[in-house]
């Protein structure tokens, strides 16, 4: 099965933009946007399990960049610039090692190809605990997420999991229960018997603790040619954060 995507512009300069954990090519649209007007034809892409794109019970890495490799080769695509956010980031990681001649520019937003230590029972049970069949309207369900959450943009960035059909019932573009259960999975590190020999451009938000200079340090296994570029005001949504720089650092990359 191919992936979703939505394709903005038309050059024969090609950007794959991949979303991270629970969201969708949606929370890309104005960068995108904004990317096609310097002559790229960009790709926003939903990942599987992830916006409109097909739901599975297999879910890793692997599945993700041989999901790639897919679209690629349906749309005819040869050669190709990335930029990943976060999960994104580590399926562009991991594409990146396994089909190295595809790739013109890789850029990976705020992750490293590391084994990350991090809870998401919160937000998954804030997902799983709220009754659909009940939920009248978009704010029921951001008043249900408040219950949880303090941050407006993050219970914003949640609530576009939600969908309604013509019927008027809601659920969830994502499949959060194979999300759930394939958790470790997402928060794995990327093994790999090989390196990547062309430069690879990390983006960090100054606020954000998803890269350091030791972890930093050890990615040169994989990645020895990286260039690290941070994003001043910003967490680990940089994209949101601050996006005039995150833009800025992003074009003068590719």
């Amino acid at each position: 099965m191919i992936l979703n995507s939505r394709i903005i512009g038309s050059s024969d300069k090609k950007i794959i933009i991949l979303h991270g954990l629970l969201g969708s090519l949606d929370n890309w649209i104005t960068f995108g946007k904004k990317l096609s007007l310097k002559d790229y034809e960009v790709h926003l892409i939903d990942q599987r399990n992830h916006g409109k794109s097909f739901h599975s019970d297999e879910f890793s890495y692997k599945h993700m960049s041989n999901d790639l490799k897919n679209y690629l080769d349906h749309h005819r695509i040869k050669h190709v610039s990335i930029v990943g956010h976060s999960m994104g980031g580590k399926t562009a990681m991991l594409f990146s090692l396994t089909y190295p001649d595809f790739v013109n520019k890789l850029i990976v937003v705020d992750i490293l190809p590391i084994s990350y230590n991090r809870d998401y029972d919160l937000i998954f049970d804030s997902l799983l605990k709220v009754d659909l069949t009940r939920i009248k309207s978009r704010n029921d369900f951001n008043l249900h997420l408040k219950k949880y959450f303090k941050e407006d943009s993050f219970i914003l960035f949640l609530s576009k999991n939600l969908k309604r059909s013509n019927d008027g019932k809601f659920s969830f573009k994502s499949n959060i229960k194979v999300l759930q259960k394939e958790i470790n999975n997402i928060t794995d590190e990327i093994n790999y018997n090989n390196t990547y020999q062309k430069e690879i451009i990390f983006v960090k938000g100054e606020n954000s603790d998803y890269i350091d200079e030791t972890y930093l340090k050890l990615t040169q296994n994989l990645f020895p040619k990286y260039k690290l570029s941070i994003v001043k005001n910003a967490g680990h949504w940089l994209h949101h954060d601050n996006f005039d720089e995150f833009f800025s650092i992003c074009i003068s990359n590719l």
